[in-house]
């Protein structure tokens, strides 16, 4: 089944009126300017999503919903449809975990761009006229501002005034447009009533303007229209949407049949979790070889910023994987090329090297590193200054390689590093980007620059 179907086969209207009532009058929001399409597919039925989701809590740690959380722990492994239904559906109101789930969002960009398009013109919920009908048309244009070409059409506002039965209230929603065809501003809601407005109310509604738009109230004109039609061209236009198939992706009792499902066809990050949370089972299952594992512990990773790697201010002690990956179950100790490559990710030094043999800490390719780290992680920060100012032209290596999570919240070393080279800004410390006195010693410093 098309995903497009899919939505209008499993959507629940009178849950969208629930969540439409708790949206604020003014959304306009320039980050959500598909909102009431976004709405729609939140009120689209998916129990499939739901067990996945269920599933993930069975069996991870991946993510913290209280939601997901409170029903795992209520029905365990020993749940029904029909527990789903209750629980979700008619308790919380939640429906899907379509626009929550991270690892679709080209295909939501897509079904999103097709379903704006069905609900802006008003097509969506004509289909359900049992719970919604459309009272009213009209398209705003002002008289300097609209072009007739094939690129601009200028500025211009679609309004439709949709009643919805549930709720047993009239919405006046606006679509703003400009410039180029088909460009959207934003969807915003310009009235809400509880009684059936009449036409000439509404037409005086829309001649007041929108000093976002246009606040020039002389060159408004409203058009009215019998309806806003949909254009079967959407379909070509936005062919990644409307070629979209529903997925139903398989649900699982066992732990072990999630894990292998994942690590084979699945979502691998969750196959990773798992080898990571309980290595005794799935480590040898999941990681085939050490840059696999070195991307977990701290190796350097590429991306299209260039080569990074994580800051890990957990102690030693506390990371379960770590020990395991280091015991002598394996020989990843013992690997120069391993060790070389995660070394550089942690503050713990002295924790790290306990778990290194002596020979390899003493080789030629490791002992000034461990050296240098050591000074970088200690007290002298007389000596880290003096590094700074005699390696000016090297501070990006040494901030990516050398210096710890602590440097970055240290009011003395960031100041220098700053005043070296002010890229730096970007990397001040969650912690002193709290001290007023410092942050305002570097907009001072921004500004002389």
């Amino acid at each position: 089944m098309k995903e497009i179907d899919y939505i209008y086969k499993n959507f629940d209207p009178v849950i969208f009126g629930k969540k439409l009532e708790k949206v604020n009058i003014n959304t306009k929001d320039e980050k959500d300017l598909d909102f009431l399409a976004r709405i729609v597919l939140d009120s689209v039925q998916d129990i499939n999503q739901l067990k996945n989701k269920i599933n993930l809590y069975q069996f991870t740690n991946i993510s913290e919903d209280k939601v997901f959380n409170n029903f795992v722990k209520k029905f365990k492994n020993n749940y029904s449809d029909k527990d789903i239904k209750k629980y979700f559906f008619e308790k919380m109101n939640i429906l899907n975990t379509r626009i929550n789930d991270i690892n679709d969002i080209k295909d939501i960009d897509d079904i999103d761009s097709l379903l704006e398009q069905h609900v802006n013109c008003g097509e969506f919920f004509r289909n359900f006229n049992k719970y919604f009908q459309i009272i009213f048309y009209a398209q705003v244009t002002y008289t300097n501002h609209t072009y007739d070409d094939d690129e601009q059409y200028g500025q211009f506002r679609d309004y439709y005034c949709l009643y919805i039965k549930s709720i047993k209230k009239y919405y006046l929603f606006s679509f703003n447009y400009h410039d180029r065809v088909m460009e959207m501003e934003y969807t915003g809601i310009s009235k809400i009533f509880k009684y059936r407005p009449n036409k000439s109310e509404l037409i005086k509604i829309l001649e007041l303007g929108d000093e976002r738009i246009h606040p020039d109230k002389k060159e408004i004109r409203v058009k009215q229209y019998q309806t806003f039609n949909y254009d079967k061209s959407y379909n070509r236009i936005y062919s990644e949407g409307y070629k979209l198939k529903h997925k139903n992706e398989p649900h699982f009792l066992k732990e072990e049949d999630y894990f292998n499902y994942h690590n084979t066809k699945g979502e691998s990050y969750i196959a990773q979790k798992m080898a990571i949370l309980n290595p005794n089972k799935y480590f040898k299952k999941y990681f085939k070889s050490w840059k696999q594992v070195s991307v977990v512990l701290g190796g350097a990773t590429t991306n299209s910023h260039g080569t990074t790697r994580p800051k890990i201010k957990e102690k030693i002690k506390d990371n379960a994987f770590f020990k395991f990956v280091m015991s002598n179950k394996f020989n990843y100790r013992n690997n120069i090329k391993f060790i070389e490559d995660i070394i550089y990710s942690y503050d713990d030094i002295e924790g790290f090297l306990e778990y290194i043999p002596k020979k390899i800490q003493e080789g030629k390719s490791l002992m000034e590193e461990i050296r240098i780290l050591r000074l970088f992680r200690g007290k002298n920060k007389n000596f880290i200054i003096k590094v700074f100012n005699t390696n000016k032209d090297k501070l990006a290596d040494l901030a990516k390689s050398y210096m710890p999570s602590t440097i970055f919240d240290d009011p003395i070393l960031m100041n220098r590093l700053i005043k070296l080279d002010l890229h730096f800004t970007a990397d001040i410390g969650h912690k002193l980007k709290r001290n007023k006195k410092f942050m305002s010693k570097v907009e001072k410093l921004l500004d002389t620059k």
